[in-house]
C-alpha cells in the first residue's frame, strides 16, 4: 500500500507539477520520437494540426528533451490533449482572437486591445491560485471566490468590473467551445450578489465642463492661437471642443477630408503598445475606433474655424496635406500633445479636472453630445450618428442630461384648471 504520508508536506503546486509530469509522459507515448538526430543535427516529428492546410507541421530540436518540451508544448496548445489551467486558456483565446484578423490596420487595433487584456489579467489574476487551477476542475465556488477577492481588495467601478467579468466570461467561453469543459460554470454565476461592493459610477453631469468653463478654455485657446500662430495642438482642440469627436480622430484629418457637405471622419491615430521586439509608436489606421466612418456638418462656428485654420496652413505649412500638421514621422501631431495643452489651460485657469472628475478632452464630447440631444428634443439616434457611438453607448456614457431651461417651459405648459 502506498504511505500516503510522503505527501504532507506537498502543497498544491507540487501536485500540479507531478500531474504534469504524468502528463506529459502519457501524452508523449503517443509519438516515435527519433532515436537519432537527422543528418543536421536535429531531432525532427511531424505532428497533426488542423489549422495547416497539409493537416500536419513540423517540430524540430536539437536534443530529445528539447523536442519532448515542445511536443507537449504543442499538447498544450488549441489543438493539443494536455489539460489547461485558466491561466493558458485565457492566453489561447487571446491568441485565436488575433489570428483571424486579416487587415493590417485592424490587426494592429486588435494587438492593442489585446495588450490591454493582457494588462488587466495581470491585475486581477496573476500570481492568485486561481490562474493556475485547471479550467475544468474550477468550479462556480471558485469564480464567486476570485470576484469577491477582487472586489474586496480593489475599489471598482461599473467598467473596470466589465473587465474582470470579460477575462472569465471569455476564457470560459472559448474552453466550452474547445470542448474542454462539460459545463460553462461562469452562466451559472449571479453578479447581482456583488452589487453592494461596487464603487459608484461618477454621473455624466459632473464629467463634462460648466458653459462658463467652456467659454475661458475657448478664450485661452485663442490667446494661444494669437501668442504662437503656428502651435497647432491648438488648433486641434478647438476643433474638438467644435465637433466633440475623439483625441485620436484629429491627428489624420486632411485639407480633403474637409467636404461641402462636411468634415470626412474615416480613420484614427493611435498608439501602438510595445509589443515582443517592436517598440511603442504612433501609427494612423483607415478605420475609426468603431469602424465606422462619418460625415460631422459643418456648422457656422466650424466654417469660421477652418476658414482661420486654413489660412495658418497655407501660411506656414503649405506643403502639408493635413490640417495638423506637425515635425513628427507621421507629419502630424500626436494625441498626447492635444492632452497636454489642454492640461496646461485648465491648470492655468484653476479648473479641476481631478481623477475622480474623469474630465479629461473627452468631456467634450458629452458636451457636444448632450446639447444635440436635447436641441432635438431627445434624439439620441442623431447624435450617436453625429459622433460614431452607439445609441445605448452615448445614452449611458455621453448624455448628462435634460436642459433644466427647456424642462421648466416643459412643465409651465402643463395646466390644472
Amino acid at each position: 500500500m502506498t504511505d500516503l504520508n510522503q505527501y504532507d508536506t506537498m502543497n498544491l503546486r507540487d501536485a500540479r507539477e507531478i500531474y504534469m509530469y504524468i502528463e506529459k509522459k502519457e501524452l508523449l507515448k503517443k509519438y516515435s520520437i527519433p532515436a537519432k538526430p537527422g543528418s543536421d543535427g536535429y531531432y525532427r516529428i511531424y505532428v497533426k494540426d488542423a489549422t495547416k492546410k497539409t493537416g500536419r507541421r513540423q517540430l524540430f530540436a536539437k536534443s530529445r528533451n528539447e523536442l519532448e518540451d515542445k511536443l507537449y508544448a504543442f499538447e498544450k496548445g488549441v489543438t493539443g490533449k494536455a489539460r489547461k489551467t485558466f491561466g493558458e486558456v485565457y492566453e489561447l483565446f487571446l491568441q485565436d482572437k488575433i489570428k483571424y484578423v486579416k487587415d493590417e490596420d485592424r490587426k494592429v487595433s486588435r494587438q492593442n486591445t489585446i495588450n490591454k487584456n493582457r494588462s488587466d489579467y495581470k491585475r486581477y489574476f496573476a500570481g492568485t491560485d486561481f490562474e493556475n487551477k485547471y479550467i475544468d476542475a474550477i468550479t462556480k465556488g471558485d469564480v464567486e471566490g476570485i470576484m469577491f477577492f477582487n472586489l474586496e481588495r480593489y475599489s471598482l467601478r461599473d467598467k473596470a468590473l466589465g473587465s474582470l467579468k470579460g477575462i472569465l466570461r471569455s476564457a470560459f467561453s472559448f474552453a466550452y467551445e474547445q470542448y474542454w469543459i462539460a459545463d460553462n460554470v461562469y452562466t451559472r454565476l449571479n453578479f447581482n450578489k456583488f452589487s453592494g461592493m461596487i464603487v459608484q459610477n461618477v454621473s455624466n453631469d459632473k464629467r463634462v465642463h460648466s458653459e462658463f468653463d467652456l467659454k475661458r478654455i475657448m478664450r485661452a485657446i485663442h490667446e494661444h492661437q494669437e501668442e504662437k500662430p503656428d502651435y497647432m495642438p491648438a488648433y486641434a482642440l478647438e476643433m474638438q471642443i467644435l465637433i466633440g469627436c475623439r483625441r485620436g480622430e484629429l491627428a489624420p484629418l486632411r485639407r480633403s477630408d474637409v467636404r461641402p457637405g462636411g468634415i470626412w471622419i474615416s480613420r484614427e491615430q493611435i498608439s501602438v503598445k510595445k509589443f515582443k521586439d517592436i517598440p511603442e509608436h504612433w501609427k494612423i489606421v483607415e478605420h475609426t475606433k468603431t469602424y465606422k466612418d462619418r460625415l460631422f456638418p459643418i456648422t457656422d462656428a466650424l466654417n469660421e474655424f477652418l476658414t482661420r485654420l486654413f489660412a495658418v496652413l497655407d501660411k506656414y505649412y503649405p506643403k502639408s496635406e493635413f490640417l495638423f500638421p506637425d515635425d513628427t514621422e507621421l507629419g502630424v501631431i500626436n494625441n498626447n500633445t492635444v492632452y497636454r495643452l489642454y492640461y496646461r489651460i485648465c491648470r492655468k485657469l484653476n479648473i479641476k479636472i481631478s481623477r475622480e472628475a474623469i474630465k479629461g478632452t473627452h468631456s467634450f464630447r458629452r458636451n457636444a453630445i448632450t446639447d444635440v440631444v436635447n436641441a432635438t428634443g431627445g434624439n439620441v439616434i442623431l447624435a450617436s450618428q453625429l459622433f460614431g457611438n452607439s445609441p445605448a453607448v452615448a445614452a449611458k456614457n455621453y448624455y448628462t442630461g435634460v436642459d433644466t431651461g427647456t424642462a421648466l417651459t416643459a412643465l409651465n405648459q402643463r395646466k390644472f384648471s
